[in-house]
C-alpha cells in the first residue's frame, strides 16, 4: 500500500523519482524501492515524506482510506482542467503549472457569484 500511496503522490506533484529522492536526499533507485514495495522507509523517513507531501503517515501506510487535502485539491485542479479543455479554453496536451491552477482555482472561487451572473 505504501508503495502505491507514495507513487500516486510523487506522480501528481509531477515529480520523477529523481525529484522526490533529491527533495529527500535520497537516490532515485531508494525511491524506486519504495514504490515497488521491495524496500520501507524507516520512522524518520515516513515523517518527512508525510510532511513533504502534506499528508499523515496513517495514509501513507493505508491505515486512512479518506482523501487527503492533498487529493481534493488534486482532483479538483484535474476537473478544472478537463473543463477547459471540454470547453475549448485549453488544448489535451497543454499544461498549466500549479501555480496557474491555484490561480483559476482562486479566481472562481472569488468570483462564483459572477460566474453565476448574480452581480
Amino acid at each position: 500500500m505504501f508503495g502505491e500511496r507514495l507513487k500516486y503522490l510523487r506522480e501528481n506533484k509531477n515529480l520523477l523519482q529523481k525529484e522526490l529522492g533529491d527533495a529527500l536526499n535520497v537516490t532515485s533507485q531508494t525511491v524506486s524501492g519504495w514504490e515497488i514495495n521491495r524496500t520501507k522507509p524507516d520512522y524518520d523517513m515516513l515523517v518527512t515524506i508525510a510532511n513533504f507531501f502534506e499528508v499523515t503517515i496513517d495514509y501513507l501506510l493505508g491505515n486512512e482510506m479518506k482523501a487527503t487535502k492533498i487529493e481534493n485539491e488534486l482532483k479538483e485542479k484535474e476537473a478544472l482542467k478537463q473543463l477547459l479543455i471540454k470547453n475549448g479554453y485549453m488544448k489535451e496536451n497543454e499544461n498549466l503549472s500549479d501555480e496557474e491552477l491555484n490561480k483559476l482555482m482562486k479566481f472562481v472561487v472569488n468570483n462564483k457569484d459572477i460566474l453565476k451572473g448574480n452581480k
